[in-house]
């Protein structure tokens, strides 16, 4: 447990350090990142979405009652919301309204450098559109007027660059320095149209072309469009369209509710005008024969000087006369009942047949009809809730089964007995004609001419009548459609959502910069940071060094004592060994891996630390290849540790004392030819015993263990060996080696020191903090 938690706090350490080392640029990305955003949506248009709604009407009644003719020739029916939902989204609802509301070109305007769109507004309209290359649709053209005329441009798009250099085509260019006029035909390889100039105008105008109104159903409706039911228990649908401008989107919107009502009358008009055409064309046969039976019965009245007929005549052409037109309202029952029976094996939706059983006044299977709506209902809200398995639904369904083959049944009786009836009638017309013949030749004649004559005015009569109810009909449709809320635009867009997105934005930027800076990091093969260095590595870290902002001096303790510069060398030294008083003088090594790490400076301040400490102190500089520390106490170099090793000074002639009481200096002298043989002379061990002797502590500048063998020795002879790392300097390959360095040598008592630290937290793991430092 306590290893995952300080896992935890080492991976968030070590991305505290990675934000740290790469702050600026993570700012630099979520500034980019925001003004990036800003941009975008300030050439992005708003999106605005418009709505209606619209009710759905339950099925309506027959208009005109008892009328046996129209119910023989239409149905009346009721649709599901979900039907409607779907015609309302098809072309053919789209393809009226878009008769009415102008997709077809969008013309815009340049305003603080933005393109604009002008709806109803634009100076020019374009008309008689012809397309020849799709390729053309949705490209931006640009009309640039000129005093008397004016020229063509495409503007097309990086997308359409880049495709052309691999010979894509989708590049387009018009003769940019062809002019064109007005009201004139403009026609070139891709499309043929007409420019009128509505208003007077100087500046650019740009307009799209969007193609057929198939092409703007399948790329602007259809992703714009939405229809849904409001509630699945009220008939109410809401119509919605998003448009960047409102105002289109509004007018779109009643546009299309309106062409559904009008198809709708149009539907059912479309009916009734089958019912009024075939009464028109039997009103014209009709007349006919009245007019024929008018002529013979004038002409035989004539002809037999008879003016009116018998007693027993009128009443023998009466009867007949009602036998004829029983018979002609039971032939259009049988056709009524055979349209019926037609329509329910070839349709589900017998529900659809009800207005015509009314006219018939068959009320038993109007009953079934009922039960079955019922049942067909319960059907739809179970198969939400319920598997095809279930037994529930599966008895619904038989006994929606039963109740389709009972209404089948009732159907077929009700033919049966109409077709009985009319041979009851018939039989009866049979007697009267027999009567007929018993009457003397006159009369019979003249009544078989009356006959004819009132059959046919009866016949007219009752046609003209049928003819004004189905023209009051087509008058006084209602469509199954109500408009309850016409369309509405809020001022407020719904897309983009400006302030999310300037509030996201910095904060995608800040990921993106946070993963590159974590990906960067990962690829530097430097030791970046404390937590780095102590993941690495197996040895002790005794101190961080912080990197400070400004120049200092080599021996900038001094200037500074309460700095947290100065603080980070006590809480270096109270982490090495402390000399008792009866002991000889403690030796402390310092290396590093390479050179520039900096060990020479904090060697220099390590052991003025000490000497403010009140120790007398004394630093051997035995990096006799590269010496550099005879400069930070401005010492001559002509004499020191080499001079002494090879037998031409003596002690006494090598140290140098400095501006600060107990605090000495041997400088590293000439540089000499065999440095590493001179490391390991006996003077040397002879040297360090008189001085352990005369000093608390004796500090050793050695030459960097990563780059020659000269410090292996001499780190096998100090009581501490300090490696300097240099924070973003030092890599990570050189610990391996100085770990194998040390393993194969046996050194023992070796920590790390990080030297120039970024690190806010340079007092982690010591007992002394930096917090009460002065900077």
């Amino acid at each position: 447990m306590n290893t995952k938690i300080n896992n935890s706090e080492l991976n968030f350490e070590k991305l505290y350090v990675t934000l740290g080392r790469y702050k600026w640029f993570i700012l630099t990305i979520m500034l980019l990142s925001t003004l990036l955003m800003f941009l975008t949506l300030y050439f992005q248009p708003s999106v605005y979405l418009s709505s209606s709604i619209m009710e759905i009407k339950s099925k309506s009644k027959p208009k005109i009652p008892n009328d046996i003719l129209l119910g023989a020739l239409s149905f009346g029916g009721t649709g599901k919301v979900e039907k409607e939902i779907e015609i309302l989204q098809t072309f053919s609802i789209t393809n009226n309204a878009l008769e009415k509301i102008n997709f077809s070109v969008k013309y815009f305007k340049k305003e603080n450098y933005k393109n604009i769109e002008m709806y109803k507004t634009s100076p020019i309209e374009l008309t008689k559109i012809s397309i020849f290359n799709n390729k053309l649709i949705g490209k931006k053209i640009t009309l640039h007027p000129h005093k008397n005329h004016f020229t063509l441009s495409v503007n097309n798009s990086i997308k359409d660059w880049i495709l052309s250099l691999f010979s894509i085509p989708s590049y387009i260019e018009f003769d940019s320095s062809k002019k064109h006029n007005y009201d004139k035909v403009i026609q070139n390889d891709f499309a043929q149209f007409t420019i009128k100039k509505t208003e007077n105008f100087n500046e650019p105008i740009t307009f799209i072309l969007s193609g057929t109104k198939r092409d703007i159903y399948n790329d602007i409706i259809q992703e714009s469009l939405s229809v849904q039911q409001l509630n699945p228990n009220a008939p109410l649908i809401e119509v919605s369209f998003e448009d960047n401008i409102p105002q289109r989107a509004d007018d779109y919107v009643n546009a299309l509710s309106q062409s559904f009502i009008e198809m709708s009358i149009n539907f059912k008009n479309e009916q009734n005008s089958k019912v009024l055409s075939f009464i028109n064309e039997q009103l014209e046969k009709i007349k006919i024969t009245l007019q024929a039976s008018e002529r013979q019965l004038e002409k035989y009245k004539s002809k037999n000087k008879i003016i009116e007929p018998s007693t027993q005549a009128k009443k023998y052409i009466q009867k007949l006369s009602e036998l004829e037109i029983k018979f002609s309202e039971n032939v259009l029952k049988q056709k009524l009942i055979g349209n019926l029976l037609s329509f329910a094996i070839k349709n589900n939706n017998l529900d659809a047949i009800a207005p015509s059983l009314m006219e018939l006044n068959d009320r038993p299977t109007l009953q079934l009809i009922t039960i079955l709506q019922e049942l067909q209902l319960k059907e739809s809200d179970l198969q939400t809730e319920l598997t095809n398995e279930h037994p529930e639904l599966i008895t619904v369904r038989e006994q929606i089964y039963n109740i389709r083959n009972k209404i089948f049944y009732n159907l077929k009786n009700l033919k049966a007995l109409v077709l009985q009836k009319s041979r009851s009638i018939k039989s009866e017309k049979i007697s009267y004609e027999a009567k007929i013949k018993t009457l003397p030749k006159e009369q019979k004649q003249l009544i078989n001419i009356n006959r004819n004559y009132e059959v046919s005015s009866n016949m007219y009569n009752y046609l003209l009548k049928k003819k004004t109810e189905s023209e009051l009909l087509i008058v006084s449709t209602l469509s199954d459609y109500k408009i309850i809320d016409k369309a509405y635009s809020n001022t407020k867009p719904i897309k983009p959502k400006k302030m999310l997105l300037m509030i996201v934005a910095p904060l995608i930027g800040f990921l993106f910069a946070t993963i590159i800076a974590t990906i960067l990091q990962g690829l530097n093969k430097k030791i970046f940071s404390y937590e780095t260095l102590q993941s690495l590595s197996k040895f002790e870290i005794f101190g961080i060094i912080p990197e400070v902002s400004t120049k200092r001096a080599p021996l900038s303790i001094y200037e500074n004592p309460q700095s947290r510069f100065t603080e980070a060398y006590r809480s270096l030294r109270a982490n090495l060994p402390n000399k008792e008083a009866h002991e000889e003088a403690k030796i402390i090594l310092l290396t590093s891996t390479i050179a520039n790490e900096g060990k020479t400076t904090i060697t220099s301040n390590l052991a003025s630390i000490f000497q403010m400490a009140g120790h007398k102190t004394i630093i051997l500089s035995l990096d006799l290849r590269n010496p550099n520390l005879h400069h930070h106490f401005e010492l001559h170099n002509d004499k020191g540790m080499s001079t002494y090793l090879m037998g031409k000074d003596s002690i006494q002639d090598i140290i140098f004392a400095t501006k600060h009481t107990n605090l000495h200096v041997i400088s590293s002298g000439p540089i000499p030819k065999n440095p590493s043989e001179l490391i390991l002379s006996n003077r040397l061990t002879e040297l360090l015993e008189i001085l352990k002797t005369r000093y608390d502590y004796i500090f050793i500048d050695s030459a960097p263990i990563g780059l020659v063998s000269d410090t292996v020795p001499l780190m096998k002879i100090a009581d501490q060996n300090l490696l300097v790392i240099r924070e973003n300097h030092s890599k990570v390959s050189f610990l391996a080696s100085l770990d194998n360095i040390i393993k194969k040598n046996k050194i023992q008592n070796v920590a790390l020191v990080l030297n120039r630290s970024k690190s806010k937290n340079n007092s982690y793991g010591y007992g002394y903090g930096y917090g009460y430092g002065v900077n």
